[in-house]
């Protein structure tokens, strides 16, 4: 049986992380988007958080953001709550049993649920409420960049919780 080491620093450094990330993405004060692509950071933080967790801690913290998320975002209806929640299983599932934990499983793990969340996001609030041209501008101009640009963030946070996980397993 392995044994871990109780870091109580490593709850705040995370909890810190999150709201930080929630944070950048929610004010106006610091603005990291590029033409119209808008990052999520909250979702590679998520991916990579749950990469190195248990299902159900990643599930918890999965549930908790998306609850901060819809809290901030009027008219939502628990759908990043749903979302995240389900991301965040199912990305500590596969970790744990599909995939090394290494930068390109991370990399694909977060590809995949940046992606799925982009594409639930437009199928559940613009898809019938737009026209086809519009649909496509929203996907092309917006949505998928914003994946690709949303993705780069997998490499500081995945490096960062794989120092964490060294630190709980030493």
């Amino acid at each position: 049986m392995e044994t871990k080491k109780r870091h109580p620093g490593l709850a705040i450094i995370n909890f810190m992380l999150f709201f930080f990330a929630f944070i950048i993405h929610y004010t106006d004060s610091i603005s990291i988007s590029i033409k119209n692509a808008v990052p999520i950071i909250i979702l590679p933080l998520l991916t990579a958080f749950a990469m190195f967790s248990s299902p159900a801690a990643s599930a918890a913290v999965g549930l908790i953001t998306g609850i901060c998320m819809d809290g901030a975002a009027s008219g939502a209806l628990c759908f990043n709550a749903a979302v995240l929640m389900l991301a965040a299983a199912l990305t500590s599932v596969c970790a744990n049993n599909l995939f090394n934990r290494n930068v390109r499983s991370a990399l694909l793990l977060s590809v995949i649920v940046t992606l799925v969340y982009f594409v639930l996001r437009w199928a559940c609030f613009y898809a019938f409420t737009l026209s086809a041209r519009d649909n496509l501008t929203y996907l092309l101009s917006y949505a998928f960049p914003s994946v690709i640009y949303t993705n780069i963030f997998i490499f500081p946070f995945y490096f960062l919780y794989k120092h964490f996980n060294m630190l709980r397993n030493e």
